[in-house]
């Protein structure tokens, strides 16, 4: 075969393949959750076996089976890679923020957010931590969210045409991970470098825009600059443009930041995180602290508070009750996983003390999980911790848990309260959510404690560790 029928034969498979992913089924549902309206949600073919937040540039979204600025396109492409795709109109997402009533706004959370309500309303067998990508404008916040992000937030992110400027009126609050320069003109912000980036970002950019692309993402290794053809991108992108895409989102897969850290061999079913300790107990030396986080998952204050045990020489196990919720459970299963935890790391790491710590959706089930402890193993436990109690607990994630519009299923948690140990339970409320259910309980049921703050406490992750700790234990 000569070099001219080769080169004819892969246009003509470019060509189809571009009317496959240009005629592909239209988003089968608009979703609207938060700052989000009419979200598009593109499904895979099978079992989606990753999840992708895609922001649209500044045309308009696809209506009336055209596509806008090839988002669409872009979505139906990923979809075809196994991706759960929500297609987010960076129109409207900019004006929900630019009426946000603060001084700043960071949208990172509500990513999360969305990503879990998408996930819990689609029903997926397990949490999928999405890739995050943008087209143009969409790129530009994509890029900025994921410097800005928490670890676990993002499993990377994927841009197409990025610039590193945002056209925001709001302000952006800045983070830890990305710098923000405020223009003088005050149409938006001018992007800087993020070195601290240490997930992988794929920004695929045409020739004019690769040299100053690569200059900007000279400074983070984890960073790769891919030339596409020119072209624009409120059009559907050519059929080589597309695939690059689709490989990019496959390299990014090939990471797997998505997945947990590996859990020990023989709790290999549960959603376990360690955390080791950073600096020698200043106690007793013989305890760990096991935490099961809030029905958020893995994240945020879950994350702050076990560094914080970490770094005060207590090791901790984390417990992502998110992922671990995800089917539904029973009180009983819960102590049985909960007596698995506590006896292997016991014998690993060589402790036979357990903190055992709770928080929101957490903090409700622990109570259940506690008094249905065998003897030997609930004579290990030297304190339990409950922050952000509430008054009826879930064993399984509902999308109510995210909406506010509860769960019919839900147990009552006062009674499970009357057997626990009055002087070694500790439970913490913010002052500014008194209908937790630490206010309410009778004097001497537990140790009650209000701390500033609402359900985060403030942020005020050092002071509730040291706090945790400072309960006298059993002697």
């Amino acid at each position: 075969m000569n070099v001219t029928m080769r080169s004819a034969l892969r246009r003509t498979a470019f060509f189809f393949a571009g009317l496959l992913i240009a005629h592909a089924a239209p988003a089968q549902q608009k979703l609207s959750h938060g700052l989000f309206d009419d979200v598009a949600i593109y499904r895979p073919q099978g079992a989606a076996t990753g999840a992708v937040l895609l922001l649209s540039g500044d045309a308009p979204s696809p209506t009336a089976g055209k596509s806008g600025d090839g988002s669409s396109a872009m979505a139906a492409a990923l979809a075809q890679e196994g991706a759960m795709v929500a297609l987010i109109d960076m129109g409207k997402l900019r004006a929900n923020l630019e009426k946000d009533g603060g001084d700043c706004v960071f949208p990172e959370g509500d990513f999360e957010n969305l990503s879990h309500y998408i996930q819990g309303y689609e029903k997926l067998p397990t949490y999928h931590t999405p890739v995050i990508a943008g087209i143009g404008n969409g790129a530009a916040l994509a890029y900025t969210m994921l410097a800005q992000s928490d670890p676990g937030t993002f499993s990377g992110g994927l841009t197409l045409g990025f610039k590193p400027e945002l056209d925001l009126k709001k302000k952006l609050c800045e983070g830890e991970g990305t710098h923000i320069k405020s223009r003088k003109d005050g149409s938006g912000v001018s992007l800087l470098p993020s070195p601290a980036l240490s997930l992988p970002w794929i920004a695929l950019q045409d020739k004019p825009s690769l040299t100053a692309t690569k200059d900007f993402a000279r400074s983070m290794t984890s960073v790769e600059v891919v030339s596409v053809a020119q072209g624009k991108h409120d059009q559907v992108p050519p059929p080589d443009e597309l695939s690059l895409v689709r490989a990019a989102y496959r390299r990014i897969g090939a990471h797997k930041p998505s997945a947990l850290p590996p859990p020990p061999v023989r709790l290999g079913d549960l959603p376990v995180i360690e955390v080791p300790a950073t600096a020698p107990d200043e106690g007793a030396g013989d305890r760990f602290a096991v935490l099961l986080s809030g029905d958020g998952g893995w994240a945020g204050l879950d994350k702050e508070v076990a560094g914080a045990l970490a770094k005060l020489g207590v090791p901790v196990v984390g417990f992502d009750s998110l992922r671990y919720f995800w089917d539904a459970r029973t009180p009983a299963g819960l102590s049985a996983d909960i007596d698995r935890l506590v006896r292997y790391y016991a014998s690993h790491w060589k402790k036979p003390r357990v903190i055992l710590i709770g928080y929101s959706q957490g903090a409700d089930v622990l109570p259940f999980a506690l008094n249905r402890l065998p003897p030997a193993t609930r004579a290990m436990v030297s304190r339990t911790v409950l922050m952000a109690l509430g008054e009826n607990a879930s064993f399984e994630f509902h999308l109510g848990n995210w909406v506010g519009s509860g769960d019919n299923d839900a147990l009552p948690i006062e009674p499970e309260t009357r057997a626990l140990d009055p002087a070694h339970t500790l439970c913490l409320y913010g002052a500014d959510e008194p209908e937790s259910l630490c206010s309410k309980l009778p004097p001497g049921r537990v140790v009650s404690e209000a701390l500033p703050g609402g359900h985060h406490f403030d942020g005020a992750y050092d002071s509730l560790a040291e706090r945790i700790l400072g309960l006298q234990p059993k002697p």
